[in-house]
């Protein structure tokens, strides 16, 4: 870990960059967060006016207009202060919407590698509208936008440009506990007129984020060593009306308490009692024409903290599983919980352990107590080498009279990056559980090569899971008992000299699975292709083809279907527009019939403050041969799918808004035979939500509202429904 800043030399494409250190100062009093840094103890500060490099449209020029940059801390915040000059305020995009929203705006935020490790960043971003874009980047599990901190900014506009301030307290972030500490860092700013994005330390010219390419942060010294007691207590309540029940209006009443504690700066415990299920909002619904169930996110705050540690090879955890929906719709109860993450002399981990309550309806149980655990272990050797260890048990104890369940599983998994740009990354995994004990037909293992600079990427490589392979207690494990091979490769090439292009790709993608010494259950290759204008309209487009393979899964024996071609395309136009859309569809073969699809999203913002938007779906297969369990027997089977989303969004502020949704959709489906069926299907919701307080929140929902099933993910019959909820931020 570096301890002293220096002066470094990097090298892309052949060019020489310096990489001046950036200074922070430690203050004993603190400015004030109004959007405007005009404090004196501004000026204690070192001003970074290094000219940002561009990533997009021109790679490698200096940004057309400047940008100032000031930092401090004290004891307990590190202070930003940015001025964005540009001559043409006038054409500022300027837009209001929800946290973590990704949208055409101008943008300037700052990436923090607290451990200086090249390994690991948190990233803190606002619009020119102080809407607030955090979350974390990780070399071993990719982005985390669920990561939320509590943290203050606020926003200026004027004749010469924009200015922004941040607080961000130390205590949302782990560091070491050093006496004098360098941080990784960088910058990135959009200009949405121009359409540039630009960085102070240079980054890839396809705009990747390299966290090893970052400069130094130094001047930090003396840091908080622990950090404060965070509560997050919750109230939330129901009012739901059933159609097929005696009592037609249900009420549910619920609360609970999320704790977060930090033992030091690099060790957080959260604890947690009936968890604030967090998912108040209908999803969009859709029809679910594969043999699995659908992999749900999660919205839970319990959950999502630390994720990136939890996420396994083998999608061995999957917290769903934890507090999910029981056969009658209600939610499993977490009666309480508990997680460890955090860094330990170089060590990164993350431990959980959580117990559910069961769930009884007329006398009979439909789901026994239960007690869930998972932890990893990674130790990274910096710029994404790293091997990791992971663990999981699943615990059914007995009760009236049922017997003793239990799931096992365990894996390693390692990475090594050399020579800049080549990586190899390898795992191996098991499970055991007590329907399936025995040591052989549970194992599973892969392994990739992977070659990516800032114009061509390559990876290829295999993996293969036994058949008893099955993580399915506490995570999520479809196909298993047969080797997946892949290969795959990309170009990026950029037009910086034209007036018109901004850049082309293209990829390949081959695939080849097959159980051994059996058939083949997958083959295939696809070529896509697209190109972005400098006006910020694309097109692509994919021609694919599938060989013939088994379906092991369709049918009581499966079944053999021959091979096919598929084609596919989208575009879109400028999202900076007051009226912009996207539009995708195309043709294939499916099941030795045809698959034909179509689709358009439309939005339109006729102020900052307001968004309309139109969600068309349409998905149609024709004489597709399958298996109809009804009948017992092979068929050919019609299906179509029918949808249209429409939502409305008005931010009173950033913090108060009221979104409208609503949709219609039918699905279709005709056996040769037995008789067609048609399911329509409509629902619609207003959510006003109100955030009174930094890290609290307030939502009332009315409307109509459907639960997913846990193992289909398809949705039920949509009742009418009012849902409250309050989330208060308390810090200690």
């Amino acid at each position: 870990m570096k301890t002293a800043c220096t002066l470094s030399i990097i090298v892309i494409s052949g060019i020489c960059f310096s990489q001046i250190p950036v200074q922070v100062v430690r203050v004993s009093e603190s400015p004030v967060i109004d959007g405007i840094p005009d404090d004196e103890i501004w000026n204690q500060s070192m001003p970074v006016q290094e000219d940002f490099t561009q990533n997009r449209p021109d790679c490698g020029e200096p940004m057309t207009e400047p940008t100032e940059i000031r930092l401090l801390y004290d004891d307990k915040y590190l202070y930003c202060a940015f001025i964005m000059h540009d001559n043409y305020p006038e054409e500022f995009t300027r837009m209001l919407a929800p946290r973590d929203n990704d949208f055409s705006s101008e943008w300037i935020g700052i990436w923090l590698d607290t451990y200086n490790d090249d390994n690991n960043a948190y990233f803190f971003f606002i619009s020119i509208d102080n809407v607030q874009q955090d979350g974390r980047l990780c070399e071993v599990s990719g982005w985390d936008m669920n990561w939320d901190g509590v943290w203050a900014s606020a926003t200026s506009v004027s004749d010469s440009g924009w200015t922004a301030e941040l607080s961000i307290p130390f205590s949302a972030l782990c560091y070491s506990d050093d006496e004098e500490q360098v941080w990784g860092v960088n910058f990135k700013r959009t200009i949405t007129r121009t359409n540039e994005s630009a960085f102070l330390f240079r980054m890839a010219d396809n705009g990747q984020v390299r966290i090893q390419d970052f400069g130094d942060l130094c001047g930090l010294s003396y840091l908080p060593a622990t950090r404060q007691i965070e509560l997050r207590p919750y109230g939330a309540g129901r009012v739901q009306y059933l159609k097929d029940a005696e009592e037609e209006w249900d009420q549910w009443l619920n609360a609970g308490l999320d704790a977060r504690i930090g033992l030091s700066s690099e060790l957080l415990l959260d604890l947690t009692v009936n968890p604030d299920f967090g998912q108040i909002e209908s999803d969009p619904d859709e029809a679910n024409l594969s043999h699995w169930e659908r992999y749900l996110p999660e919205k839970r705050p319990f959950f999502l903290e630390g994720s990136d540690l939890f996420s396994m090879p083998f999608s061995l955890f999957y917290s769903r599983r934890i507090g999910s929906v029981a056969p009658n719709g209600e939610i499993i109860p977490i009666l309480g919980g508990a997680k460890l993450s955090g860094s330990v002399n170089g060590f990164r981990a993350g431990f959980l352990d959580a117990y559910t309550g069961g769930i009884k309806e007329s006398g009979s149980t439909l789901v026994n107590p239960a007690n869930y655990a998972a932890g990893r272990i990674i130790r990274e050797f910096g710029e994404g080498t790293y091997i990791g260890f992971s663990g999981t048990s699943t615990d059914i104890p007995e009760h009236n009279g049922s017997e003793y369940v239990y799931g096992r599983s365990g894996a390693v998994d390692a990475q090594l990056s050399f020579l800049e740009n080549h990586r190899i990354n390898s795992a191996v995994a098991g499970t055991w559980n007590s329907v399936e004990s025995r040591w052989n037909d549970n194992y599973a293992c892969r392994t990739f090569y992977e070659y990516a600079d800032e114009r061509f990427d390559f990876s290829s490589g295999f993996s293969y899971r036994e058949e008893n392979f099955d993580a399915n207690m506490i995570g999520y494990t479809s196909s298993t008992g047969d080797v997946n091979a892949w290969i795959s490769s990309g170009l990026y090439h950029p037009f910086a000299e034209s007036e018109i292009l901004q850049h082309w790709w293209g990829n390949m993608n081959a695939w080849y699975n097959r159980v051994p010494g059996g058939p083949v259950t997958g083959r295939g290759i696809y070529f896509n292709t697209g190109m972005v204008f400098r006006n910020r309209y694309h097109f692509d487009f994919e021609l694919g083809y599938k060989g013939s393979r088994t379906d092991r899964y369709e049918g009581p024996e499966g079944t053999r279907y021959d091979d096919g071609l598929d084609f596919g395309f989208s575009c879109s136009s400028d999202s900076r527009e007051k009226l912009c859309g996207y539009l995708w569809g195309g043709i294939g073969s499916y099941c030795e019939g045809s698959r034909r699809y179509a689709g358009t999203w439309v939005n339109f913002k006729p102020s900052p403050s307001i968004s309309l938007e139109a969600d068309i779906d349409w998905s149609q297969t024709r004489n597709a041969r399958k298996y109809d369990w009804n009948l017992e027997e092979w068929s050919h089977r019609d299906t179509d799918w029918r949808s249209l989303q429409l939502s409305g969004s008005w931010m009173f502020s950033n913090c108060f808004s009221l979104r409208l949704t609503s949709q219609i959709s039918r699905f279709g489906s005709e056996w040769e035979t037995e008789e067609s069926s048609r399911d329509l299907r409509h629902w619609m919701n207003a959510l006003l939500s109100w955030q009174f307080s930094p890290g609290s929140m307030f939502f009332l929902m009315a409307g109509e509202n459907a639960d997913p099933d846990l193992q289909t993910g398809d949705y039920g019959e949509p009742e009418f429904t009012i849902f409250t909820k309050l989330t208060w931020f308390l810090p200690v």
